[in-house]
């Protein structure tokens, strides 16, 4: 990874990490299958012992995540202007010692399961949505903490300390699903001056502002036409949406939230135009156009592929250290080589292109692959003598490492 070394250093990692981190991350991307301390002293000839003392201690992951991000705006790779993403993930893990370990939501089962939950904040762009992810934290149990939501909020709270006027200026928008959809969220994003966008309840409570002309009689002017039932849509916006689907906009005040927003509601449609379902999304940037409003809400689910790629390829749920602080390093690591691994790509195109990138294919699989490929290739170079002459192999026409890659 060339942008590795640079990263460390605009980071002010110290000496010891930095020659640690140097190692890791290469490896961690290049090795197959399971990733632990095991197979990291396999392919690294360093003891074992090395990766769990490391892992015992703190590392400046977030210092490192959000440089990555800076970097890559500095070398014009992407365009500062970004959306903050949010969600939670949940990791299979089981043993009486694992540190937070408890009952939490699992989607992809659809219950709760026993294991873990990694609450994550990604820093996503406007162009191409590329998924940057800057704050990695472990939700804690019932038992330890009982309200996941305050949880939450101290991380955004956290991210947001040291950062709020950069992230102010280049990410003021935050999107999170319907989990995410509740006062104090809609009060921290007032109070910090940046838009939410979020999905809402079908029968959510909202109220219809009065338009029409005050009769002239004594009292208060009415405020408020009716309550919205989702259902009567006259006076409503139509806003042009997919086949089969029917899409309305209003300006309306919640009362639970103390606030106005700008709601869209997308109703699915059958055959002969009978209404199936429907979704409701809503912004507190009441200026913000509808198909807006959507497109942001669609482009969350970037997050979700980068936690597939992180599970599948990075080995994000095989960490056999069972601490706080040695599941937080394992988490950082994976999800900080599955940023490297696009952050090359990234580079790579816009230096063939010479502007910033926006739509590519990005293959965690293939980046993986050629991880394995180039370690192979360098070790053998190493052991027969020739490692002078790796720059000719890696830049002989033929790509030979390239073996294996599904789209080179």
């Amino acid at each position: 990874m060339n942008i590795l070394p640079v990263l460390l250093s605009l980071a002010a990692v110290p000496a010891h990490q930095y020659n640690f981190l140097n190692l890791l991350l290469p490896l961690w991307l290049a090795i197959p299958g399971r990733i632990n301390a095991r197979s990291f002293s396999r392919y690294s000839g360093w003891n074992e012992r090395t990766l769990r003392r490391y892992f015992q201690a703190a590392l400046p992951w977030h210092a490192l995540h959000l440089t990555l991000v800076k970097l890559l705006v500095r070398c014009k790779a992407i365009v500062p202007r970004f959306i903050l993403v949010m969600d939670a993930s949940f990791i299979p893990k089981s043993g009486t010692k694992t540190s937070g370990l408890g009952a939490f939501w699992n989607s992809c089962a659809g219950r709760s399961e026993t294991g873990l939950e990694l609450s994550c904040i990604a820093l996503m762009t406007w162009f191409g949505h590329h998924c940057f992810p800057i704050s990695i934290r472990q939700t804690r149990p019932k038992k330890e903490k009982a309200d996941r939501l305050t949880q939450y909020l101290d991380q955004l709270r956290a991210l947001f300390r040291p950062h709020r006027a950069w992230l102010k200026e280049f990410a003021p928008i935050l999107v999170a699903d319907g989990q995410y959809a509740k006062k104090p969220f809609f009060d921290l994003c007032r109070a910090e001056g940046i838009a939410f966008v979020t999905k809402l309840a079908v029968n959510a409570n909202v109220l219809m502002p009065f338009t029409g002309e005050h009769p002239k009689k004594r009292g208060r002017k009415q405020k408020w036409e009716k309550k919205v039932d989702f259902v009567d849509f006259a006076g409503w916006i139509s806003v042009p949406g997919a086949a089969k689907e029917q899409v309305w906009t209003h300006v309306v005040w919640a009362p639970h939230f103390q606030c106005f927003f700008r709601v869209v509601v997308i109703q699915n449609l059958d055959k002969a135009g009978k209404v199936l379902g429907r979704v409701v999304l809503a912004s507190t940037d009441t200026s913000m156009p509808a198909e807006q409003i959507r497109a942001l809400y669609s482009a969350r689910f970037q997050l979700e592929f980068v936690f597939r790629d992180a599970k599948q390829h990075a080995a994000l749920t095989t960490c056999q250290l069972r601490s706080k602080k040695g599941l937080q390093n394992h988490w950082n690591a994976a999800f900080l080589s599955v940023s490297l691994a696009r952050a090359e790509q990234l580079l790579r195109f816009t230096a063939w292109t010479g502007r910033p990138a926006k739509e590519i294919t990005f293959s965690m699989e293939d980046a993986k692959r050629r991880a394995f490929n180039l370690l192979f290739a360098r070790r053998i170079l190493a052991n027969l003598g020739l490692e002078q002459r790796f720059d000719e192999l890696q830049n002989h026409p033929s790509r030979p490492l390239d073996l294996g890659v599904k789209a080179a």
